[in-house]
């Protein structure tokens, strides 16, 4: 749809990709529309010392900050839906969105939760191996690329399908996949990108300081 503005940016558009760029079949869905809302999860467990609980109240001085308390993450997690559309394609007579509509990428999407050992035809030529993150008997670790300064690896944990419309052959034409990602938080290349350029987001939060002082405290 037409915004009107004829300088507007192009908006980049989010995708996965397989890490594994050898593994067979190549594994690859950008975004045919970007979700309208993402989710993303971050959890803590706070501990107490055994020998502190209960007896909170009679902390020591130096433990009054949470000092002695423990801190476990869990991985982060994202979900979104995921909307793939065969109608513009059909209406430019594209031939495979006329015989498959969109059961290429939604095939895709599916490979990206099955394990490479269940790979009928990676296993078959043997290109299913290790060449990338992960290993055959697990699933795939996908790249999700979300804008410039976000890129993530992650696993598909949850993958929840609505096929609300279909050709003559029965196959989708518009689907509405939910997916569910976790992410690999460890010392990979994509992982640590994106927590540098969070830092460097967070820093550049700073300039806001001033504004944010004044009206803390209100002088």
């Amino acid at each position: 749809m037409a915004s009107g503005f004829s300088n507007q940016p192009k908006m980049l558009k989010g995708a996965f990709v397989d890490s594994n760029l050898l593994a067979f079949p190549p594994l690859i869905v950008p975004f045919q529309f970007n979700p309208e809302r993402l989710s993303r999860r971050k959890a803590a467990n706070i501990q107490t010392p055994r020998s502190r609980r209960g007896t909170e109240e009679r902390t020591p001085e130096s433990q009054s900050l949470g000092e002695a308390q423990s801190t476990f993450t869990h991985p982060e997690t994202i979900s979104m839906d995921i909307r793939l559309d065969a109608t513009d394609a059909l209406e430019k007579g594209d031939a495979i969105a006329g015989e498959f509509g969109v059961l290429p990428a939604l095939s895709a999407l599916e490979m990206m939760i099955t394990p490479r050992s269940e790979s009928f035809f990676g296993g078959l030529l043997g290109l299913s191996a290790n060449f990338g993150f992960g290993d055959r008997t697990s699933t795939p670790v996908l790249i999700f690329v979300w804008g410039r300064q976000r890129i993530y690896p992650v696993r598909l944990t949850e993958l929840n399908i609505q096929e609300v419309e279909y050709n003559p052959n029965l196959n989708p034409t518009r689907v509405i996949a939910s997916v569910n990602l976790q992410v690999i938080g460890s010392n990979n290349p994509f992982y640590l990108f994106t927590q540098a350029q969070r830092e460097i987001l967070a820093a550049l939060n700073l300039l806001n300081a001033p504004d944010l002082a004044h009206s803390v405290v209100n002088f």
